[in-house]
């Protein structure tokens, strides 16, 4: 079938664009209406950055949908709690004072490391890892607070693999681990952010993802919902011996690329016709 030889022709491209990067670099594309994969270092571990908030966040309502936990109570916030990198709460002035819920909205949005070290406490470390093992990702695991160079120089680090960030999207589509956990942990990733995806794929499609960058590694991964063929991506980097702005140009690329042909996927029937949005008289 023609639709069988734009996805191979999509792979080797992909493939192209990776293998011409400087340093390590993985991806994985999942329909989610149909079975179709793209998989490129796809099982190889890479550090995620801030894409583990995605499994913290799902944590936390988790243990809201059971009762544990009050996403609607106050935390006040003291200087001895601030943490480093990226995030404004540590900016503010006068102990601010949030709920958990926008706690949990800081960390995704603007990548807060503060507001996530808060989640992580309040959502477990051993706790998250037992759901993440739940879910099925073996290769996932949360290993540290944000911005500790302790654990970093120990080897305790976030991890996991492009194909298990893009089983968690679907694992989300499909309404796992709840149909109230699924929907809520989407709805804060739809969210309007400056992303590699966002930048990739522009304002017009509906996106829900987390990025991640430190050092030398990249990471985006996300739900893109186009109309007939929504598809999960991730994108994971490390070892990149450019600078940072090359290593971001690099993800919008391959997901500038990716998209495209997506998109076209999405506007055509299995012969390759672009479908009509009218019927022609």
């Amino acid at each position: 079938m023609t639709t069988n030889l734009l996805w191979s022709n999509l792979e080797s491209t992909l493939d192209n664009i990776i293998n011409q990067f400087e340093g390590v670099a993985g991806l994985s594309i999942r329909c989610l209406n149909n079975n179709k994969t793209i998989s490129i270092n796809g099982d190889d571990i890479f550090p995620t950055a801030s894409s583990i908030k995605i499994h913290i966040l799902t944590q936390l309502f988790t243990l809201e949908d059971k009762g544990t936990i009050d996403l609607a109570k106050r935390v006040r916030f003291t200087q001895d709690m601030y943490g480093a990198g990226s995030g404004v709460i540590h900016f503010l002035e006068n102990e601010p004072e949030f709920t958990i819920l926008d706690i949990a909205i800081l960390m995704m949005l603007v990548s807060d490391n503060t507001a996530t070290n808060m989640c992580i406490d309040l959502a477990g470390m051993q706790e998250t890892n037992n759901l993440i093992k739940d879910l099925g990702l073996s290769k996932t695991k949360l290993g540290r607070k944000m911005m500790d160079p302790d654990a970093i120089n120990r080897g305790e680090e976030n991890i996991s693999t492009p194909n298990e960030l893009t089983k968690m999207m679907e694992l989300l589509y499909q309404k796992k681990p709840s149909p109230k956990v699924a929907n809520n942990v989407l709805n804060i990733m739809s969210k309007p952010k400056s992303a590699y995806l966002n930048k990739a794929i522009g304002p017009n499609t509906k996106i829900a993802n987390k990025p991640g960058g430190m050092d030398k590694v990249r990471c985006d991964v996300g739900i893109v919902y186009l109309p007939n063929n929504p598809y999960a991506i991730s994108i994971m980097s490390n070892y990149g011996i450019t600078d940072s702005l090359s290593q971001e140009s690099f993800v919008i690329e391959l997901a500038k690329t990716a998209h495209k042909f997506m998109l076209t996927l999405d506007q055509t029937n299995e012969f390759g016709l672009g479908l009509p949005t009218t019927i022609p008289l």
